[in-house]
C-alpha cells in the first residue's frame, strides 16, 4: 500500500515536470519567436533599435532572417541555431568570432511581403529612376545582385535601407572587365528632371537645347571604390583564402551572390553629389590660376571686409561651374554659343532659365552700377577728409578706407551677376567702413546717405529680383518707380505680377494703380502722368516741342476738370465742359475726340500696309518713328482733348509723311 503510495507521488511528479518542461518549452518557443528575445544579446542592440524605427518594426527578425517554408524541421532548425547563438553569447565565443545574418532573397519575395515588386517597373528613389527587374534578372558588371546588395545595414541606426554608396560603387567604379555604367541618363531621366517634380531646377530648356550635363555639374563622383587587401583580414585569417585577392569573380561570387556580403565592407566608399566648393567645380582654374579672385569671392560669398556670415550664390549651392555661363571654348552641339574668350552674357541666362531672364540680368547691372556711382562718389569724399586729417589714429582709418576700397572694387571687377545680393551688402559694409574711419579720426564730416534695401522688399521676388527697387519703368505712359511702391507703401509684387499663367506676367490695370493714388485729392498730378502734362502744359517730347494748351495757358487746373463733386478724381467727359461752358462745348468735345480717332486709326492702317512694303533703311527709320509718336499719342489717353490742336497737327503730319514711304529714290 505504502509502495503503492510512493509510486503515485513520483508519477504526478513527474507527469508534472513533464507538463511544466512542456509549457516551459512552449513558451520559449513563443517568446524566442519575438524580437524582443533578440535583444537580449548586447551586441544585437544597435540592431534591435534600427529595427524598432524602420518600415519593417511591425515584421518579426525571424520572419527575415530566416528563409520561409520547411515545415516543422524547418522551424526545429531554427530554434536550434538560435539557441546556438544564445550559447555562443554566454559562453562569450562570439567575441572570437562575429556573428553574423544573412537575408535571402525569397524572405523579400515571398507572398505578402514584396512579392510584386519586381513587377511594378520603375520607381522613384531619391528622384532617381530605379528598376527592381533589370537588376535582379540581368547581371551588372557580370554580377549577381541579391535584396541586400542595395538595402543593407552599413549605416549605423538605419535598418534595411538602401545604401546609395553601393549603387556608386556599381556605377562608377572602373574595371578592366566590365564598362561603367555612369551615363547620367541611366538614373536621371528626363521624366524626373522636366516639370515640378524636378527637386532643384525644371530642366526642360536643358533638353530642348541639347545640353549635356556636365555643362553645368563638374566633379561629381568622388572615390575610385578599391579594395585595400588588409580589408580581407576583417573576416578572414587563411593564407589560402587570401592568396585568391586577384580572382574579381570568385570574389563576388562567394560574397555577393552566397554569402550576401555588403559592397561597403570590402571597397572603399565612391561619392557621388553636388558639390558646394568652388575650388572643387571651377574648371576654368586649371587654366586661369588666381585670375578669377574677385569673382571667386562673389560667387562663393565670403572673403568681403566687414561680413562675417556667408552668403554663397545659390547657382553655387546646387553645384553649377562656371561654365555652366560661361560656356565652352568651342560648340560643343545644341544652342550653344561659341565663344573663344568665355565672355558670358544674357543668353547664357535664358539658355537655362527661358526668355525674359536677360531683363533681369539688366537689371542687376543697372542697380550694381548706379550704387557703385553712388558710394565710389562716397569714397572719394571721405578719402579727402581723411587725407587731410592730422589725427593721430589716421593709420586705423586708412586701414578702414583700405577695407572699404577692397569691397568696391570686388565688386567692380567681379561683376554683380556672380553674386548680386552679395555684391550689394559688401557696398553697405564699404558705407560702414567708412563711417567708422570718418569716426575713428573724430571728423564732423557727414557723407551722403547710403542705403542697400532689397532686404527690405515684402517678398521672396527679390530672391532674383535684387535691385529691382533701383529701376524706374514707363507703365501706361507713366514714371513707375519700384522703390516707393515696394519699400515706402510696403506693396507685395503679387499686387502687380502674376505667376498663374506666366511667370511674373503684368496683371494691374490703370484702374488698379488708381485705386490708391485717386483716393487723396491733394495730389500732384503731374507726378505720376508726365506724358500727359507735357501735352497739357507744353514741353520737349520726342524731339518735339509742344506748345502749351489754350486751357493751360488759362491756368485750368487738372483737378479741376477731373474732379467730382464727391470728391473723387475721374475721367473727365464732355459733361465737364458744359459746367463751365455752354453745351456747345459739349458737342466740341466729341468732335475733338471723333476727328482724333479717325486719325489715329487711318494712320494705324497706314503703317500696317507701310510694314509690308521693301523700305530702304532710311524709310524703315522714318517708320519706327512715326510708329512712337503715334504710340505716344494714344499713352496720352485723352484722345486730343489735352491739347487738340496739337495732336491733330501731329497726326496730319504723321500721315503725310507715310504717303512718302515706298516712293524714295
Amino acid at each position: 500500500m505504502q509502495n503503492r503510495k510512493k509510486k503515485k507521488k513520483r508519477l504526478i511528479i513527474l507527469l508534472s515536470l513533464v507538463v511544466f518542461f512542456v509549457i516551459v518549452a512552449v513558451g520559449s518557443v513563443e517568446f524566442t519567436s519575438h524580437s524582443n528575445f533578440c535583444a537580449s544579446c548586447h551586441y544585437m542592440k544597435p540592431f534591435f533599435n534600427s529595427w524598432e524605427t524602420s518600415s519593417h518594426k511591425d515584421v518579426e527578425c525571424s520572419v527575415c532572417h530566416y528563409p520561409p517554408g520547411g515545415g516543422i524541421r524547418s522551424k526545429l532548425r531554427k530554434k536550434i541555431e538560435g539557441l546556438v547563438m544564445v550559447g555562443r553569447y554566454w559562453t562569450k565565443l562570439y567575441v572570437k568570432s562575429k556573428p553574423w545574418a544573412e537575408i535571402r532573397d525569397d524572405s523579400c519575395l515571398k507572398e505578402g511581403c514584396h512579392d510584386k515588386r519586381l513587377l511594378e517597373g520603375q520607381v522613384l528613389f531619391n528622384n532617381v529612376a530605379f528598376d527592381h527587374k533589370i537588376h535582379f534578372e540581368d547581371l551588372k558588371r557580370g554580377k549577381q545582385l541579391q535584396c541586400t546588395s542595395c538595402h543593407s545595414q552599413i549605416v549605423q541606426g538605419e535598418h534595411i535601407t538602401v545604401t546609395e554608396s553601393s549603387c556608386f560603387i556599381c556605377h562608377f567604379k572602373e574595371s578592366e572587365y566590365y564598362p561603367q555604367i555612369d551615363n547620367c541618363s541611366h538614373c536621371h531621366t528626363k521624366e524626373t528632371l522636366v516639370g515640378p517634380q524636378s527637386p532643384r531646377y525644371n530642366h526642360t530648356l536643358v533638353f530642348d537645347n541639347g545640353f549635356s550635363c556636365d555643362k553645368c555639374h563638374s566633379n561629381t563622383i568622388f572615390g575610385d571604390g578599391e579594395v585595400p587587401r588588409e580589408n580581407c583580414y576583417k573576416c578572414h585569417g587563411e593564407q589560402e583564402r587570401l592568396d585568391k585577392y586577384e580572382d574579381t569573380d570568385l570574389m563576388h561570387t562567394e560574397h555577393i551572390y552566397q554569402d550576401k556580403i555588403e559592397c561597403n565592407q570590402c571597397h572603399l566608399e565612391i561619392q557621388h553629389k553636388i558639390v558646394k566648393d568652388i575650388d572643387a567645380i571651377a574648371d576654368c582654374g586649371s587654366c586661369h590660376t588666381d585670375y578669377h579672385k574677385a569673382q571667386k569671392i562673389l560667387y562663393i560669398g565670403e572673403g568681403g571686409k566687414g561680413l562675417d556670415h556667408p552668403m554663397p550664390n545659390v547657382m553655387l549651392e546646387k553645384g553649377l561651374s562656371c561654365k555652366g555661363c560661361h560656356i565652352f571654348h568651342e560648340e560643343h552641339g545644341g544652342t550653344l554659343i561659341t565663344s573663344d574668350t568665355l565672355v558670358s552674357d544674357a543668353n547664357a541666362c535664358e539658355s537655362c532659365h527661358g526668355k525674359g531672364f536677360a531683363r533681369i540680368l539688366k537689371g542687376w547691372e543697372e542697380s550694381t552700377a548706379k550704387k557703385l556711382g553712388q558710394i565710389k562718389s562716397i569714397y572719394r569724399q571721405v578719402n579727402q577728409v581723411i587725407t587731410r586729417t592730422n589725427h593721430g589714429k589716421k593709420p586705423d582709418a586708412e586701414s578702414l578706407l583700405d577695407e572699404a576700397d577692397f569691397n568696391i572694387e570686388i565688386v567692380e571687377q567681379g561683376k554683380s551677376v556672380h553674386n548680386v545680393t552679395f555684391s550689394q551688402e559688401l557696398l553697405m559694409a564699404s558705407y560702414n567702413k567708412m563711417l567708422e574711419a570718418l569716426q575713428v579720426v573724430e571728423s564732423g564730416y557727414k557723407p551722403q546717405a547710403f542705403q542697400i534695401v532689397s532686404s527690405e522688399i515684402p517678398t521672396l521676388c527679390a530672391n532674383c529680383h535684387t535691385g529691382i527697387e533701383e529701376i524706374n519703368k514707363e507703365i501706361f505712359g507713366l514714371n513707375f518707380p519700384h522703390k516707393n511702391h515696394l519699400i515706402e507703401q510696403k506693396i507685395d509684387c503679387s499686387s502687380c505680377h502674376s505667376n498663374v499663367r506666366t511667370h511674373g506676367e503684368f496683371i494691374a490695370t490703370k484702374q488698379s494703380c488708381a485705386t490708391c493714388h485717386h483716393k487723396d485729392a491733394d495730389i500732384d498730378c503731374g507726378s505720376c502722368h508726365t506724358l500727359q502734362k507735357t501735352y497739357y502744359e507744353g514741353g520737349e517730347m520726342n524731339g518735339h516741342e509742344i506748345p502749351m494748351d489754350i486751357m493751360a495757358e488759362a491756368e485750368v487746373e487738372c483737378l479741376d476738370c477731373h474732379l467730382g463733386d464727391n470728391k473723387k478724381i475721374y475721367r473727365s467727359d464732355k459733361g465737364k465742359c458744359a459746367e463751365c461752358h455752354d453745351e456747345d462745348y459739349a458737342e466740341m468735345h466729341t468732335e475733338w475726340q471723333t476727328t482724333i480717332r479717325e486719325l489715329i486709326d487711318s494712320t494705324s492702317d497706314s503703317i500696317k500696309e507701310k510694314r509690308n512694303l521693301t523700305l530702304t533703311p532710311q524709310e524703315r527709320d522714318i517708320l519706327r518713328g512715326i510708329e512712337k509718336e503715334l504710340q505716344t499719342i494714344k499713352l496720352d489717353g485723352s484722345i486730343g482733348i489735352h491739347n487738340y490742336m496739337f495732336i491733330e497737327e501731329t497726326l496730319t503730319d504723321l500721315k503725310y509723311k507715310l504717303g512718302s514711304l515706298g516712293n524714295l529714290e
